[in-house]
């Protein structure tokens, strides 16, 4: 099962009422494993080094997307190294020593193309975060395309996402254009994009930098990084995009970024790097300018998260079932059922469903039960058999987090029960998209 993918998709109320936009849904990223959309991308590209026999991965880019492609390597137990040029001393402070590949000594016209004859040479997988408009790269973000839009009901006025190098904002209009062809979505939404006033320059700069203008490549080891023969401008090539797309192109400053990174705190409980706050800042912008009709809009955002963190119990080493019944049977106070009966579901969750833990800044505020009932069609396949948030969490989004996440994990193919005079839990459900069907009835056997 993939690691990556199926990160939360919110709806944020609170932001809709200070915009009056209609509804706004956040495609929070972060929530992968390693805290960015690059996981899907990552996960995906060491599979292919596996699959074609490598055991190194030569990687290159930021932080952010070496470090992700780190982690499912480590998973393949596949060994990683990464190119150390001049004047790189962050990677020195930042990375492992043992993953450095030191090539500070070439002479000033070697170039980061190059990296593909020391991959070849040394028989290592290269991935490139500055060279991802590839066939992987593009299937990868059409599926979270298509992704939101079921999510969504195919019903989507305009999405928004962070320029960067151009490939994800291709993909979007791929998957969008698939949806309509194939006449799931009527039209296609206008897409909205969020830059530096200086993007281009900022672009040649870190190109001149990078020395990764020209990108030449050969047909010697199968591999899906590279077309052959193909020769690049990447600005050049974004221009294309720009124009391909139709996609309105924001200026964003750095006010517009801090304005973004502090609303989405205060207002939805979202962390965001402001680096990847683009897409948010450009939705603010052109709705403060009173540009942004009245609709459904989707902002795609790399690297946002919750600041309630939900966590996936995978088994009793994670979390033993002693702890997990008194957290359950604690939390749920007069909600309780017998500790035979919690104990029965938290041993068939872990089974054959799910359990959830909500933490805030590490520690654990909310837990959530999820059994599998065995049913494809007579009943909902997934039973929500409990959830608890520990006392002082009123309004705070614990109780929300997990059940989204419990509906994302079932694809919305999910029941629960609720006390008849739980009025506020009955509340809470109802907003998530919950309905009353039927009440429960349950034998009650005669005192002998």
């Amino acid at each position: 099962m993939r690691k990556s993918g199926r990160t939360p998709l919110m709806r944020a109320k609170k932001l809709e009422k200070i915009l009056n936009i209609g509804e706004i849904y956040l495609k929070l990223e972060g929530a992968n494993p390693s805290g960015h959309k690059y996981d899907r991308i990552s996960e995906v590209l060491v599979k292919d080094a596996v699959a074609n026999g490598f055991k190194q991965i030569l990687v290159d880019g930021s932080e952010s997307y070496i470090k992700s492609v780190m982690l499912f390597a480590k998973l393949k137990e596949l060994e990683v190294k990464v190119p150390l040029f001049k004047n790189e001393k962050w990677k020195i402070s930042r990375l492992d020593k043992d993953v450095l590949l030191d090539l500070r000594d070439k002479k000033d016209n070697f170039s980061r193309p190059q990296l593909r004859n020391i991959a070849e040479q040394s028989n290592m997988y290269l991935t490139c975060e500055w060279d991802l408009n590839t066939i992987i790269s593009h299937l990868i973000f059409e599926d979270m395309t298509k992704e939101c839009l079921e999510r969504m009901d195919f019903k989507v006025d305009t999405i928004t996402t962070k320029l960067g190098f151009g490939y994800t904002l291709s993909s979007i209009y791929s998957g969008l254009i698939k949806s309509w062809v194939h006449e799931e979505l009527s039209e296609i939404p206008q897409l909205l994009c969020g830059a530096s006033t200086s993007w281009q320059e900022d672009l040649n700069q870190y190109v001149r930098k990078m020395n990764i203008r020209q990108i030449e490549t050969n047909n010697t080891k199968k591999t899906v990084l590279y077309s052959p023969g193909r020769d690049t401008d990447i600005v050049e090539s974004i221009n294309k995009i720009i124009v391909e797309t139709g996609v309105e192109m924001f200026d964003i400053e750095e006010e517009d970024l801090r304005q973004a990174v502090t609303m989405l705190r205060e207002t939805e409980g979202v962390i965001i790097s402001r680096k990847e706050a683009y897409a948010m800042a450009a939705v603010i912008k052109k709705a403060q300018q009173g540009l942004l009709k009245n609709g459904k809009h989707l902002i795609i955002l790399n690297d946002a998260r919750s600041e309630v963190e939900v966590c996936e119990i995978t088994s009793f080493n994670d979390k033993n079932k002693d702890e997990l019944l008194n957290m359950t049977r604690t939390w749920l106070a007069d909600y309780n059922d017998s500790v035979g009966e919690t104990v029965d579901a938290i041993e068939k969750a872990m089974k054959e469903g799910f359990l959830l833990i909500a933490k805030r800044n590490g520690e654990e505020q909310g837990i959530c039960i999820v059994v599998n009932m065995g049913f494809e069609t007579f009943i909902s396949t997934y039973h929500l058999a409990y959830i608890g948030v520990k006392p002082g969490n009123k309004g705070r989004g614990v109780a929300s987090e997990l059940i989204g996440r419990a509906i994302e994990l079932t694809d919305g193919n999910l029941s629960l029960h609720v006390d008849l005079d739980n009025k506020r839990a009955k509340n809470l459900y109802r907003k998530m998209g919950f309905n009353h069907v039927y009440d429960r009835m349950i034998y009650n056997h005669p005192m002998d």
